[in-house]
């Protein structure tokens, strides 16, 4: 997203104070992506939906979008990584012609995806059209996350930010709207609906910013191969993401919904609300953090393709490496402040939203756990940027490997030990992310030149 966040950097340095406002808040929701805005409007939707579903109805709806945005985050994790080195490179060359005719091979590519749908269509144990619907909502989804890669390098970010919010406020209206006239399945039919929308606006939303003389490619399926690890970087960072939640749903405190649909309600409340307080970690990540690193970063790169001296590389080096601790610093003291008031608002949260007690001691485990593996995303980013693909994987590996191992013995350990696996996972992956970006930082000039293939003539 450094496309993105030079342009909102930017205005905060040089706009007025309702300039950067606007910015920040516009990163907050780019950053946050539709995750910000699907939990606002599913909120909003479980207090309208009383009006029109029963408790079971409304339950089987918000467990159907949860599965739908967890498959889809699942099944997409890999490719996405995939397909923004495939971009990264073409923007590289100045090549925007590509990114047009590359959206449609994506959505193209994206077909097999049906497949994954089809034993929900032909097996689940609910109406045709219902199921036909769900299918529907999680390859939307799907096609959205895809193709949100493509935003990265986009100019115009106000509109971007009104796709998400309208399209989204279309989900909210129309799932209210239908689900007055045809109860659950329309109001599934309403949210669908608001979701089709966002990604036929985001693939004009390429088109129009990036118009091309060529249809389609499918170029980009090449640099699965070659990029292998990226794709299991991505998979690997989803399924650690969502495996505590997994485990949690079909363990004996789960609750059965219908046939295979589980939840745990507590524990998904818990961390879907902690996501929220790492919102602004995320904005300052991508309008400060990620540019000034980009630009050291492009330094160093530039001043190795010019042939420079060993002590303006060294020198730029240096520089890089400031930024990043820099940033990183000062996003650990922002998150901590924000953390902070979660833990000490968590009782006031509670009765806000109308949860036990007991959801509490769960929710501020949740929270330093997910401000945990926002650093841990951050450290891997950095690490991506230069070129650390096998460093980003050992994190992503002891990531997903500890979170399912310590959420199985908390399982086990029983309720007062919900959340410690998912703390101690996200907190041993983030250190480890940041031990390897200091040694790849430390070591740059070496790794990148005699790590290079060398030419026999």
């Amino acid at each position: 997203m450094a496309g993105i966040g030079l342009r909102l950097h930017k205005v905060v340095a040089e706009g007025s104070y309702v300039h950067a406002g606007t910015a920040y808040l516009s990163s907050a929701i780019i950053s946050a992506g539709p995750w910000l805005t699907a939990v606002l409007a599913l909120s909003l939707l479980g207090s309208a939906a009383v009006a029109f579903l029963g408790q079971a109805d409304r339950t089987l709806l918000f467990v159907t979008i949860t599965y739908a945005f967890s498959i889809s985050l699942v099944l997409t994790g890999g490719p996405q990584l995939v397909i923004t080195r495939y971009l990264a490179d073409r923007l590289y060359l100045n090549d925007t012609t590509a990114l047009a005719p590359t959206c449609a091979g994506v959505l193209l590519g994206a077909i097999p995806l049906l497949i994954v749908t089809l034993p929900f269509v032909i097996l689940a144990p609910f109406d045709l059209g219902y199921r036909l619907v769900a299918a529907t909502l999680l390859l939307t989804l799907s096609l959205n996350w895809l193709v949100i890669v493509f935003l990265s390098a986009t100019r115009d970010y106000r509109r971007v930010v009104l796709v998400f919010v309208g399209s989204y406020a279309l989900s909210l209206g129309a799932a209210v709207g239908l689900g007055h006239l045809y109860r659950l399945p329309g109001s599934l039919a309403g949210f669908t609906l608001g979701q089709v929308v966002c990604l036929v606006l985001l693939v004009a939303h390429v088109y129009l910013e990036f118009p091309s003389p060529y249809s389609i490619t499918l170029s980009f399926l090449s640099y699965g191969r070659l990029y292998w690890d990226l794709g299991l970087i991505g998979l690997l960072y989803s399924v650690g993401m969502w495996v505590d939640n997994v485990i949690y749903w079909f363990s004996p405190s789960g609750t059965v919904i219908a046939h295979f649909y589980r939840t745990f309600p507590t524990y998904d409340s818990a961390k879907l609300v902690a996501y929220f307080f790492t919102i602004p970690a995320a904005a300052f990540f991508l309008v400060h953090l990620e540019t000034n690193f980009y630009h050291r970063y492009k330094d160093f790169y530039r001043l190795i393709a010019e042939k420079g001296t060993l002590k303006e590389v060294s020198l730029a080096k240096q520089g890089m490496a400031a930024a990043a601790w820099s940033g990183l610093g000062t996003m650990v003291k922002l998150q901590g402040f924000v953390a902070t008031a979660a833990l000490l608002l968590a009782p006031s949260l509670a009765t806000f939203l109308h949860l036990p007690p007991s959801w509490v001691p769960l929710f501020r485990v949740e929270v330093l756990a997910a401000s945990g593996q926002f650093l841990m995303l951050s450290a891997i980013l950095l690490l991506l940027y230069v070129d650390e693909r096998r460093a980003a994987l050992l994190v992503t590996v002891v990531f997903a490997a500890s979170n399912t191992a310590l959420t199985g013995v908390t399982v086990w350990l029983g309720h007062t030990a919900y959340g410690g696996g998912y703390l101690l996972a996200a907190l041993m992956a983030a250190l480890l992310a940041l031990s390897l970006l200091h040694d790849r930082l430390q070591r740059l000039e070496y790794r990148t030149f005699m790590l290079q293939p060398v030419e026999m003539h």
